[in-house]
């Protein structure tokens, strides 16, 4: 559990933004829900493929990544979580697998292969927002309004 001081950063007051997110995502469609879903809640800035993904950390600081598995050709999502977590800076940083991919088993090789959390597609908008809670804020949800 962060104490407040850990969490003023990321939360300033009630009605300001509580990250910075990066969204690593192909789907321009899934890039305006999930913008959407967390309008007003965290600064979400899109990279459409792992490249970008990469160039976007090496420039800039980013509190958690939203990171699509399936990215389409080139690097795919867990190639660029392995790649990420070599950045200086973004070994603990949270990443949430965001995927179609729901098998069972899934879950599990996107944590070993670097994730620190899964949310299956299609999610809503409670349920993406409960899960950004649950990274900044763990079991000390009233901190976050």
């Amino acid at each position: 559990m962060k104490s407040e001081l850990e969490n003023s950063h990321i939360l300033q007051k009630a009605d300001s933004l509580i990250c910075r997110l990066l969204l690593v995502e192909d789907d321009p469609v899934a890039q305006d829900v999930t913008k959407l879903f967390l309008k007003n809640t965290c600064e979400v800035e899109i990279a459409k493929d792992g490249y970008e993904a990469l160039q976007k950390v090496n420039s800039s600081r980013y509190d958690a990544i939203l990171m699509d598995i399936n990215l389409g050709s080139g690097m795919n999502g867990i190639e660029s979580v392995k790649k990420i977590r070599e950045v200086a800076g973004y070994e603990t940083t949270p990443i949430v697998a965001l995927t179609a991919y729901a098998m069972k088993g899934d879950k599990e090789n996107f944590l070993a292969a670097g994730c620190t959390h899964y949310l299956s597609k299609p999610f809503d908008k409670k349920s993406l927002i409960e899960l950004i809670k649950q990274i900044f804020f763990g079991d000390d949800l009233q901190e976050f309004v």
